[in-house]
C-alpha cells in the first residue's frame, strides 16, 4: 500500500481526550477483591490525544479533533497536547459536561485494566467532525479510534473518502457496530482480541491463522489490516480483498516492560505519522513497533512516548 500525498502532509486524528488516574499495584484485583495500591498519578490520555502526541513527538504535523469539558481537566489536556506541538484549534469545549476520565490499574507485570468515563468525548458529533475536516482542508492521513461515538467515526471516514486521504481506524475499544466503518477505511488496526471479536471467532485458527482472519476481515469490507500482538510483535495483512493473503510478521523489539498503558496508541499514532510522511504501510508498521516497545519501558501513556532522537538513541544502545 502506498501513500497518496506528498511527505509532510497533515495528519488528522479524531478521538478521545481523557485525564488518566493510574494506581500501581502488585497484582490486578479479581472480581470482588480489594487490593492495596502503592501510588496514584495523574496524566494526559485518551486514544485520540495519545495517538496525536505520539505522532507529533516524532515530528509529524498533527491536528487533533476532539472534545473536552469546560473545566480544569479540559484546560490541562489542551495544554498538554499543545506543549507537544499538536494543533488543538479544532478541539471543542462542551459547557454542560465534564472532561473524559480514565481509571487505570497497573500491576508489577506491567499489565493493566482501564475503565473510561467518556464525558465530553461522547458529545463529539458527526456534524462536528465534518465541519472540522472542512476547516482543516487537505488531509494526508486521517486516524480514527473508538472512545468517541461510532457514528462520529463513520461520518469522518465517509467525509474523508472523496478527498483521497488515507484513513486508518484503530478499532479500539471493540464495538460490534464499528464493522460498518470498515469499507470506508484503508487500514484497520486491532489487537488479537479485537480482531477475533470483529470476525466472530473465539480463538486463533490452528492452521493458516492470519490468512483465515485476514480473509474474514476482507469479507467485512476491510482492505488492509495490522494486528498487534503485544510482546509478540504484529502482523501486517495487505490486500484483503484478494487471495491468497500473505501475512508479514513484524518481529518484536525485546524489552523489559514497566507499563503497557498507551502502547497500542503509541503504535497507531506512530504508524499514522509515518504514513503521512511518505512511508508505505509495512515500513510504517515496522517503525511503529519500535515506538510501542520504547513506550513500554516508561510509565503512563503520553509521558512514555519518544521523540525521534530519543528513539534512535535507545535503539543504538540496545544489544
Amino acid at each position: 500500500m502506498t501513500p497518496r500525498h506528498e511527505a509532510k502532509d497533515t495528519l488528522v486524528l479524531i478521538g478521545s481526550m481523557n485525564v488518566d488516574h493510574t494506581v500501581r499495584t502488585r497484582i490486578l484485583p479479581s472480581p470482588g477483591e480489594t487490593v492495596i495500591g502503592r501510588s496514584i498519578s495523574r496524566g494526559p490520555g485518551g486514544k485520540g490525544a495519545n495517538q496525536a502526541v505520539a505522532a507529533a513527538k516524532l515530528g509529524s504535523a498533527t491536528v487533533l479533533i476532539a472534545a473536552v469539558g469546560d473545566d480544569a481537566d479540559g484546560a490541562y489536556l489542551l495544554d498538554a497536547a499543545a506543549a507537544q506541538n499538536v494543533d488543538t484549534g479544532h478541539i471543542r469545549h462542551e459547557t454542560a459536561c465534564a472532561t473524559g476520565t480514565a481509571m487505570i490499574t497497573v500491576d508489577d507485570a506491567a499489565e493493566n485494566f482501564i475503565v473510561v468515563s467518556p464525558g465530553a468525548n461522547a458529545l463529539l458529533t458527526p456534524d462536528n467532525v465534518r465541519t472540522a475536516l472542512l476547516d482543516v482542508g487537505q488531509v494526508s492521513v486521517l486516524g480514527l479510534s473508538l472512545e468517541v461515538p461510532v457514528e462520529t467515526a463513520l461520518a469522518a471516514a465517509e467525509a474523508a473518502a472523496p478527498s483521497g486521504a488515507t484513513t486508518i481506524l484503530n478499532l479500539s475499544p471493540h464495538a460490534p457496530e464499528a464493522r460498518q466503518i470498515l469499507p470506508f477505511v484503508d487500514v484497520v488496526v486491532l489487537n488479537e482480541g479485537e480482531a477475533l471479536a470483529t470476525v466472530g471467532l473465539q480463538s486463533v485458527p490452528a492452521e493458516r491463522p492470519w490468512q483465515v482472519i485476514g480473509a474474514l476481515l476482507g469479507e467485512t469490507g476491510a482492505r488492509n489490516a495490522v494486528i498487534t500482538l503485544g510482546a509478540e510483535g504484529a502482523v501486517v495483512l495487505e490486500n484483503l480483498q484478494k487471495w491468497p493473503i500473505s501475512p508479514v510478521h513484524i518481529e518484536p523489539t525485546q524489552v523489559s516492560p514497566r507499563d503497557t498503558t498507551g502502547c497500542g496508541d503509541a503504535f497507531a499514532g506512530a504508524m499514522a505519522g509515518e504514513m503521512a510522511n511518505g512511508s508505505d504501510l509495512l515500513s510504517a508498521a515496522h517503525f511503529a513497533g519500535k515506538v510501542a516497545a520504547y513506550a513500554a519501558t516508561g510509565y503512563g501513556a503520553q509521558e512514555s512516548y519518544p521523540t525521534r532522537e530519543q528513539l534512535q538513541q535507545w535503539l543504538n544502545q540496545k544489544p
